[in-house]
């Protein structure tokens, strides 16, 4: 800090005797380099012209040049990016021949040509299935969802999705509107699946606190969420659209433990809100595996196993492996969440580690979901305000003026200056 305001200090002393030290070091080589040299009144005052004449160019110069190598950088990347290849439309197909919604064979995928992301993918999710897909970070989890989208290049293999697609990804995405209108998201408002869905996805308690309900305008980027709010209103997005197939991208994550359970039993699990429904499910917990259909554990981007959650445990290979090292940085809360047999199974796999995390947790008797469930001063409907209730708004339209300048903008600029110096200007 003390070198840096040295430095600038030295660097405007030196730039304001910059014109002074041109001119001495200009006409002493002038006058030194040849007697016959003299220097008039007039060769001094054509070469100060000069020199003032010259000073603004210069002065301009490095910022002309630091300007052109920041146009020539962007230059290159906006040529890159128009210049890249279009993915291809047709990577994920759609055909309705094929019984299984989700079926990926021999499929390689890439964010770039450099390097394969997800290799020799070979996956078939059965209708209305809850599929889990876990590993550790940067296994490939996000990516494969990524692949099943069509949003990566595919180098081979085939895709095949049926029906229609809801996606919750890890960052919850948020219009700067009111919670209802980011739940509804264009939908038409049927209000007993929209109060079930609220329910379901935690949100009645958030309704309750917010002075608007789900009235309450939301900033931009839901500046004014927490990201467990945030989350919960992008699930409950996709949620209310009544999609077929649903891929959701860490949708716990963001949410305390009681809440994931919560959300998980009423919306995610086998008798959630989308029980009928494919369910592709990414994880980085433990608590919930036992109770879904499906588990693939990736690892370097490959599908290193893949069944039921007795069998991989059975086989212990990559999700014991994945389990083990969970195990690791599991919290106590999470493993409170565990059921009692799970927690047996989880010993026969990594006793020491469970046993040192068991120690400090103690298991829970009441459900803790039961708390977004009832006992509630107020009915979920009595926070739903009403559509046409007036409602304060959080970021208010810019309105601009058009035509000329209005004499009531002069009457406030010169009211504004005050009386002593508008009366010099009004003359």
């Amino acid at each position: 800090m003390r070198e840096a305001a040295y430095f600038g200090a030295a660097t405007s002393f030196i730039w304001s005797c910059a014109p002074f030290l041109v001119s001495l070091v200009t006409f002493a080589v002038y006058v030194l380099v040849d007697e016959k040299n003299v220097l008039d009144a007039k060769t001094a005052f054509v070469s100060l012209s000069l020199f003032n004449l010259l000073r603004f160019p210069l002065s301009m110069l490095p910022m002309m040049i630091s300007n052109l190598v920041q146009v020539g950088v962007s230059v290159k990347r906006v040529n890159k990016f128009m210049n890249s290849e279009e993915l291809d439309p047709d990577a994920v197909t759609h055909n309705s021949n094929e019984k299984d919604p989700i079926v990926i064979e021999n499929g390689s995928f890439t964010w770039d040509k450099e390097e394969t992301t997800l290799k020799n993918i070979n996956l078939r999710i059965k209708p209305k299935s809850l599929v889990a897909v876990v590993g550790v970070v940067g296994s490939g989890k996000s990516s494969l969802v990524s692949a099943l989208m069509g949003e990566m290049e595919k180098i081979s293999g085939r895709v095949n999705v049926n029906g229609e697609v809801a996606y919750v990804p890890q960052t919850a995405w948020i219009q700067n509107n009111t919670l209802q209108d980011n739940i509804l998201f264009g939908k038409t408002m049927h209000r007993k699946n929209y109060l079930q869905v609220v329910e379901a996805c935690a949100l009645k308690q958030d309704f309750d606190m917010l002075p608007g309900g789900d009235q309450t305008e939301i900033g931009e980027k839901g500046i004014n969420l927490s990201g467990g709010q945030k989350q919960r209103v992008s699930l409950a997005r996709a949620v209310y659209c009544d999609a077929d197939i649903y891929y959701l991208d860490d949708p716990l994550s963001a949410v305390d433990s009681h809440v994931g359970k919560h959300i998980f039993d009423n919306v995610i699990g086998p008798k959630g809100l989308l029980h009928n429904k494919t369910r592709v499910f990414i994880t980085h917990g433990i608590t919930h595996l036992h109770e879904v259909d499906l588990i693939i554990t990736l690892k370097d981007g490959e599908v290193s196993e893949m069944g039921t959650y007795q069998e991989l445990l059975d086989n212990k290979g990559a999700f014991a492996e994945f389990l083990s090292q969970h195990l690791q940085e599991v919290g106590k809360e999470e493993l409170e969440e565990l059921d009692e047999e799970v927690k047996k199974q989880l010993l026969e796999v990594s006793p020491e580690k469970l046993s040192r995390q068991l120690s400090t947790a103690s298991d829970r008797s009441n459900s803790i979901s039961s708390k977004h469930n009832g006992g509630s001063q107020k009915s979920l409907d009595d926070l739903i305000k009403k559509s046409n209730k007036a409602k304060d708004k959080l970021i208010e339209e810019e309105r601009a003026e058009t035509g000329g300048v209005k004499l009531d903008v002069y009457k406030h600029y010169l009211g504004a200056i005050g009386p002593s110096s508008s009366l010099p200007l009004s003359c």
